[in-house]
């Protein structure tokens, strides 16, 4: 378990807002996004690995907030979030986080990306930085 909350908490390092008026909902409503799809093995893949780095699925994985998570080279105010990140991760894996998405399995920033998916499927949620949707 130590391992899947440090690969997912890192997925959403790269991935959320860090932004103080978003960044809580929004690492909260990625790590169910995250479970959502570790919880329908058909679709997403059987292991969170196979979730995490699906192709295209995930913007931030392998990027520069990826690598820097990774590498640890994060400043104070990063290593902060990041601890916070794990703290959110761990509460969501264990259940202890009502999901506030209501199961969405797709999300992204309208600010940077209209994907052409997202009018198939029911939007969900906002978390102010990134839209839910749900297949």
């Amino acid at each position: 378990m130590p391992g899947e909350i440090a690969l997912v908490s890192k997925a959403i390092f790269s991935e959320t807002s860090k932004d103080k008026k978003f960044f809580e909902q929004d690492a909260t409503a990625i790590a169910h996004v995250i479970k959502n799809r570790f919880s329908r093995p058909e679709r997403f893949g059987k292991s969170l690995q196979e979730v995490i780095f699906a192709p295209n699925q995930f913007s931030g994985v392998g990027s520069n907030e990826w690598k820097k998570v990774i590498s640890g080279n994060m400043t104070e105010q990063e290593q902060d979030i990041y601890k916070r990140i794990v703290q959110i991760t761990s509460g969501v894996w264990r259940g202890e986080t009502e999901d506030p998405t209501g199961g969405a399995d797709h999300y992204f920033n309208p600010k940077l990306a209209n994907p052409s998916w997202s009018k198939k499927m029911k939007k969900t949620y906002t978390s102010g930085a990134h839209d839910y949707y749900k297949e």
